[in-house]
């Protein structure tokens, strides 16, 4: 086996909050949705080691008594073959700007969750839950790039207005990593731990679903939504196969 990443369902359920959007002012007989899983390619791969964290870097990350979680959380596939963190977008109607902002918390000296989506023009929170300070690093190419210090039980706010992805970092906590998809689609949705995922409120027609993970590449498929009924879509996915475009269409 290749020597990646399987976690099973208890471990993964710790931090499996999947981030969708939700349909705005509209009846289920006028709209549809799509819902489906992104699944690992062939055999599952081996776990990857654990992330190298010295105890003496880990002052203040600590809750309750609990250790710094060394998951290495780049690539998270279920025991039944389901990626976490798979972003998938699609453009259907004009985006709504969100009126909350969206928030990643630091916790455990970890960025939770790891993958958040924010539409264009979106504010991005960083909280601070843990008993020290970290820094926000943000490596933004069209979005003014940020390396600010944030005090524990304190947040920043950053208004992002142009669409990227966007790589986290804590330069303080090194292991720590994150990412800010900032997009102009409409609709879209974070896969859960099993892979699964459903994005609601779309008008009847014809679309691309386009899909990113930080690890295996980007690609597209064809998809049709009919008013009413739902969509179903699976997408595998492999370190082979990045961005191959080819999706399996169900309706």
């Amino acid at each position: 086996m290749k020597a990646l990443l399987l976690l099973g369902a208890a471990s993964l359920a710790a931090f499996a909050t999947p981030q969708e959007t939700t349909p705005a002012g509209a009846t289920k007989d006028e709209v549809g949705s799509v819902s489906g899983k992104i699944v690992w390619d062939g055999e599952r791969p081996d776990p990857k080691p654990p992330l190298e964290i010295k105890a003496s870097e880990t002052t203040g990350c600590h809750h309750a008594g609990d250790g710094v979680d060394t998951t290495d959380r780049s690539l998270l596939i279920h025991e039944k073959g389901g990626i976490q963190n798979v972003v998938l977008t699609i453009e259907a109607t004009k985006a709504e700007v969100p009126e909350e902002p969206i928030v990643i918390d630091q916790k455990g000296c970890r960025f939770e969750p790891r993958v958040v989506v924010v539409p264009v023009g979106g504010t991005l929170r960083f909280a601070n839950s843990d008993d020290t300070n970290h820094n926000i690093h943000t490596y933004a190419m069209k979005n003014q790039p940020r390396n600010d210090m944030v005090a524990g039980g304190s947040n920043i706010d950053y208004v992002l207005d142009k669409a990227e992805v966007i790589n986290v970092k804590c330069d303080v906590h090194t292991w720590m990593r994150s990412f800010a998809v900032v997009t102009e689609a409409s609709h879209y949705a974070v896969t859960a731990a099993d892979g699964s995922f459903k994005i609601d409120g779309l008008p009847a027609g014809s679309y691309k679903i386009e899909w990113w993970h930080e690890e295996l590449g980007k690609g597209k498929a064809d998809i049709k939504v009919e008013a009413g009924k739902t969509t179903e879509f699976t997408q595998k996915l492999s370190s082979e196969k990045k961005a191959d475009g080819g999706g399996r269409r169900r309706r």
